[in-house]
Order: C-alpha cells, then sequence, then structure tokens
C-alpha cells in the first residue's frame, strides 16, 4: 500500500480488509461467487467501499485532497484496476461520464438516500462481478448483501478516520 499513514491509505487499506472479510463469509454463504478470480472480485468490493466511504465523508467536507490521497495509495500492481471501477461505479451513481484520470467530487450524491446508494452499489457490484447487464431474482439478494458489506464499512472507515483526527 502506498501512502500507508495517510487518510487515503488508511481507506484503502480498510476497504481492501473489509473485503477480504466479506469473502470469507460470502464463500459459504455465496458459492456462485467462488468461480470468479479473488483479484477481480477484491478490485470491485474494495472500490464500492470506496466510494460509500467518499460520499459519506462529502457529507461533512469536500474531499478533492483526499479524492487524490486515495488515488495515491493504491498499490501500483492494483491502481489501475481500482480506480477503473471506482470511476466506474461513480459515472453509475452520479450519472454521468468522467474524466478517465482520478476520483470525481461526491458533492450531488450527499442528499441521496442510503438505502437508494446502497441498493445502487450492491447491484453494481453483482452485475460487475458476475459479468451480466441484469442480475436474476435469485442473485438480488446476494446484490443486496454486497452493497450492505459496502456502506457499512464505509460508516466504519469514516469512524476510523474520526477517531484519528480526535488525537
Amino acid at each position: 500500500m502506498n501512502e500507508p499513514n495517510t487518510a487515503g491509505g488508511v481507506i484503502a487499506s480498510y476497504a481492501f480488509n473489509y473485503t477480504v472479510k466479506f469473502y470469507d463469509y460470502a464463500a459459504v454463504k455465496y458459492p456462485e461467487l467462488k468461480p470468479y478470480p479473488a483479484d477481480h472480485r477484491h478490485a470491485l468490493h474494495q472500490a464500492a467501499i470506496v466510494v460509500a466511504t467518499l460520499i459519506q465523508l462529502e457529507r461533512q467536507a469536500p474531499t478533492a485532497e483526499l479524492r487524490d490521497s486515495v488515488a495515491r495509495a493504491f498499490p501500483p500492481s492494483a491502481r489501475r484496476r481500482c480506480l477503473a471501477a471506482i470511476q466506474d461505479l461513480s459515472a453509475l451513481l452520479l450519472k454521468a461520464p468522467l474524466s478517465p484520470e482520478g476520483i470525481p467530487s461526491y458533492a450531488p450524491l450527499t442528499g441521496a438516500d442510503d438505502k437508494h446508494l446502497t441498493g445502487l452499489t450492491g447491484s453494481w457490484l453483482a452485475r460487475s462481478i458476475l459479468g451480466k447487464e441484469e442480475l436474476a431474482q435469485e442473485e438480488k439478494p446476494m446484490a443486496a448483501a454486497m452493497g450492505r458489506s459496502a456502506w457499512t464499512s464505509a460508516v466504519m472507515i469514516v469512524r476510523v478516520l474520526q477517531n484519528k483526527n480526535q488525537r
């Protein structure tokens, strides 16, 4: 992990750790995910957690420096894959095309309903992992669990950052 002691480094590393924990849990509950490469699943889920974290932090204050710090925090071997996933999810949530570099502002989403964002994120995550345009009815509970995982993980990361800032 590059820049591990920065807020961006904390977000990127905690997001990865929460991702691994989710797939340890999901291995039993959602065996249909097992055939998909771990690197692929992890990059997508990590991106979902990062985006959820940045949305929650943007509600408190603008995050331009933090977005740049997160983009620099990914290890070189994963940077392109993770940033591409962040951009893809961001374009969906923001309903706008994005520049090919960097992480966008989430200011337009600060007033959005958490449940709505969680649902969109989970659906994007499941469709991206499974490589599908639409989810089958039986895949929707898995997508919902993925969305909740990303959003809840983001809540935990925001708390970690708040605790670090209070010291």
